[in-house]
């Protein structure tokens, strides 16, 4: 079943030198999942239900080697170096490797008496996230919660973007699941990796990543977050931006120059400022434009304002210095 998308999904953040830089240069940033605030997230357990050792040492040979194997293409591609003899030699050394690691839980479990299983299961569960070297981008459903605006907004001194998402295939946005698991089975695992068909593989890594990805507490829910998985760090925007709204606390000369920046770009921008709801907790927000009166005074020059007041003391001091002399 296909999932419905809103039409627009919001960024909240805070206001900085990297913040505008996003908005003028129209990039999205791609966290790295590890960097999250939330420790538990995109971070599951590992839970072994396979009794047979033979399976469980086939599970980590295959993930051990293809981690090893990605890390050492990526080295060799930086470097322009490929062939025959190139990939032998990965194949070689991602073979080695995951023999060693496999050697080394053997040897534990002899000499510490470590349960295989349980050692099994924390190295499946570490190379199974290495394998997962992706990025998000997170946005949420609404742009009036007050509890964004705190997190990720400065306290409300920061704003939040607005996208338009209704001409993007809905595949690429996922809604995070805030009711799911916070683990992934060994069995699973192994059908991803050696189910008899492709349905087996497809389903089982469908669920491993719904639960990697897309799993969080249910404390999060009030975030109604959506999720954009694609390469870590700065791409270029597929989704058009469309308003800017500034919170409660932010500059209003920072709202001069952040609409100013933004008020050549070819598809137009709405801007907004939040508000107070005189009788609930909730926040609205209002339709503002540059030709508003208390942005008349931007760009300020105290210099000049200075030197005018100056000017008119002094004329009304020549004034007052003309009347006294007539009055003689």
């Amino acid at each position: 079943m296909m999932l419905k998308i809103p039409s627009r999904l919001y960024k909240y953040k805070s206001f900085s030198v990297d913040s505008l830089d996003l908005l003028v240069s129209d990039r999205l940033y791609f966290a790295d999942p590890t960097t999250f605030n939330d420790p538990l997230d995109c971070n599951p357990s590992v839970l072994n239900d396979i009794d047979d050792a033979y399976e469980l040492n086939a599970i980590l040979h295959k993930l051990v080697k293809d981690n090893h194997q990605k890390e050492l293409e990526k080295a060799a591609k930086k470097i322009r170096y490929r062939g025959p003899r190139t990939l032998e030699k990965i194949e070689m050394l991602g073979e080695s490797e995951a023999q060693e690691l496999i050697n080394n839980i053997a040897r534990n479990v002899d000499f510490y008496g470590d349960d295989f299983g349980d050692s099994a299961s924390y190295h499946i569960k570490r190379y199974l996230l290495k394998n997962y070297d992706v990025g998000v981008l997170s946005l949420a459903k609404t742009f009036n919660c007050p509890l964004m605006w705190s997190h990720y907004s400065d306290q409300h001194k920061g704003f939040c973007i607005g996208y338009d998402v209704s001409e993007n295939d809905s595949e690429d946005i996922y809604p995070v699941d805030y009711k799911g698991k916070r683990f992934i089975r060994t069995q699973q695992v192994h059908d991803m990796l050696f189910g008899s068909n492709d349905k087996i593989r497809n389903a089982a890594k469908k669920e491993i990543d719904r639960v990697i990805l897309l799993s969080k507490a249910p404390s999060w829910k009030y975030e109604k977050e959506y999720r954009v998985i694609k390469n870590k760090g700065l791409q270029d925007s597929q989704f058009r931006l469309c308003d800017v709204t500034f919170g409660l606390r932010f500059k209003e000369s920072a709202k001069f120059s952040v609409m100013r920046a933004l008020q050549s770009r070819q598809a137009g921008i709405d801007f907004y400022e939040m508000s107070l709801s005189n009788n609930s907790f909730k926040l609205k927000r209002v339709l503002i434009d540059l030709d508003n009166e208390k942005f008349k005074s931007y760009p300020e020059s105290n210099y000049e304002r200075t030197r005018e007041v100056l000017q008119m003391f002094n004329e009304l001091n020549d004034d007052e210095d003309s009347i006294d002399h007539e009055s003689l």
